[in-house]
């Protein structure tokens, strides 16, 4: 064979890796997955919006407080027990997969994974009344906390399934997973609720329905197994750890600097809430139960995003890998545009129909969550865009800064919480959070820049989109229209997405005479 035929098979090799096809596992298109993923999504999270109205309702604010922290808790402690370590799957897949080491790097992670999760669940087992005073500010019953451990082993095992599909870029068997895990728990916590079961029920139907939720992604993988490339080389761990090592401890650090984050503002209410001191703790769950109704409809962006920004991972690696720098950086300016356009609309059609929200379907009980509503659209949405939009960071291997900004965004937001909460209540508490979550927008912003991401105007109408929404719902429509007629990217993903449709849907067109 000439050197110019065996570069154009390596050629042709690469190609067919970064693509997905000629394995067991052929990648879908990331334009398509989005559409997926946005579809099911509307049905999910319908479903989740009224999981989470009924579980007001059924349970009273105190509770519904004590299931926040214990949920939080689990979404805490997960990525932190297990050091950042799976979480370099989305990122190093399609490199040991090209090479045909897909099965020897993942038994190295997947048994490193597992041992972790044991060793976090035997801890919990030990320490029930510990852990009771970390999550609830008291000691709870054991066996709430032995609920609490067995939901954190499931979700280990849901999100190791989840990444692996989303790695592999199977933007369709993921979404069903997702899908089947919301709606699944969204019946059945409802059902127990209503037949008055009590919090450590729903902790383990939480955990049943998520393991249930495994079950397509377990099918996929077995399926298109058989096709992976066959190795080349002899696979080397050691310089496999170099390299996975660094990377997941940067994550490791950002995951638990970002999930304190996110529940540092729950445990200021509950410690600094005026009247939550000693003897208080009520107060003090009462008020981060009226906060989560606050919270029910913008957590939704989150939700979303993190599943977005799962999926656009492996297609950014994938062009980062295969020197298509520019690629990445195009792909994710139109994601985060079109991502700031719709949570802004989503969030206006919301504000506009609240007072019915919350007046109705939560029997007008939680009046002070109803008052924080705009600013917790607008926080949650940068928190979702910097999700996604941290992606660029990671592909570039300096996720490092990712970490950088949270930590000051974080000592911003316990230090305004501690002032402004004993002086404005909760209301204090979510201009803190605001505030904080501003400031981390900012860092990533910055830190995507000095990276080599190139910000323009767009950059300006992604972040200020969202928080139009406190000008009223109207003006935030208004603004998003502006964006929307102005914006040459705006306008070219409009372009993309129509000459996607009249691909995909050619067949529907008469044919010509």
């Amino acid at each position: 064979m000439s050197d110019a035929d065996a570069a154009n098979g390596s050629s042709a090799t690469a190609e067919s890796a970064a693509s997905g096809r000629g394995t067991g596992f052929k990648a879908d298109s990331l334009a398509l997955g989005m559409v997926i993923v946005l579809a099911m999504t509307i049905v999910q999270r319908a479903i989740g919006f009224f999981r989470g109205i009924w579980f007001c309702r059924l349970m009273d604010d105190a509770v519904v407080g004590q299931w926040s922290m214990a949920f939080g808790f689990i979404t805490l402690i997960t990525p932190v027990m297990l050091l950042g370590i799976p979480g370099s799957l989305p990122r190093y897949v399609e490199h040991f997969r090209s090479r045909g080491q897909l099965g020897s790097f993942l038994r190295r992670i997947g048994l490193t994974t597992g041992c972790l999760a044991v060793i976090g669940f035997c801890i919990m087992w030990c320490c029930p009344q510990w852990f009771g005073w970390l999550i609830f500010l008291q000691p709870q019953d054991a066996t709430l906390i032995y609920a609490v451990g067995v939901g954190v082993l499931s979700i280990v095992f849901f999100n190791f399934i989840n990444d692996l599909n989303s790695s592999l870029r199977q933007v369709r068997m993921v979404s069903v997973m997702q899908f089947m895990q919301g709606v699944g728990f969204g019946i059945g916590g409802v059902a127990w609720l209503a037949t008055g079961g009590g919090l450590t029920g729903l902790v383990l139907t939480f955990s049943a329905t998520t393991v249930l939720a495994t079950t397509p992604g377990l099918w996929r993988l077995r399926r298109g197994w058989s096709g992976m490339p066959i190795a080349t080389e002899s696979f080397d761990a050691p310089k496999m750890w170099r390299r996975i090592l660094p990377y997941a401890a940067a994550l490791w650090a950002m995951n638990l600097i970002g999930n304190v984050f996110e529940l540092s503002d729950r445990y200021m209410i509950l410690h600094f809430m005026p009247g939550a001191g000693v003897g208080g703790e009520s107060i003090g769950q009462s008020a981060v139960g009226q906060y989560h109704s606050g919270r029910i409809l913008p957590m939704l962006f989150l939700s979303l995003a993190t599943l977005l920004g799962g999926i656009l991972m492996p297609y950014l690696a994938a062009d980062w890998e295969s020197g298509r720098v520019d690629a990445v950086r195009r792909r994710l300016k139109q994601v985060l545009l079109g991502v700031s356009a719709c949570f802004t609309l989503i969030a206006s059609g919301t504000l506009i129909l609240s007072p019915w929200l919350f007046g109705t379907l939560l029997e007008g009980r939680y009046d002070d969550g109803l008052s924080l509503l705009p600013m917790a659209f607008v926080f949650c949405s940068w928190s979702a865009l910097v999700m996604i939009g941290q992606n660029y960071l990671w592909v570039a291997e300096k996720g490092k800064w990712v970490t950088v900004a949270l930590s000051i965004g974080l000592v911003s937001n316990i230090a305004l919480n501690a002032w402004l909460l004993p002086r404005m209540g909760l209301q204090g508490a979510v201009l803190a959070t605001l505030t904080a979550n501003g400031i981390v927008m900012v860092g990533v912003w910055l830190a995507m820049v000095r990276c080599g991401y190139v910000a323009d105007h767009t950059a300006f109408y992604v972040a200020v989109m969202p928080a139009t929404v406190l000008a009223g719902p109207w003006v935030a429509v208004a603004a998003v229209t502006i964006v929307m007629i102005t914006s040459p990217a705006m306008r070219q993903w409009a372009e993309e997405g129509v000459a996607l449709a009249r691909e995909r849907f050619a067949f529907l067109a008469p044919a010509s005479a």
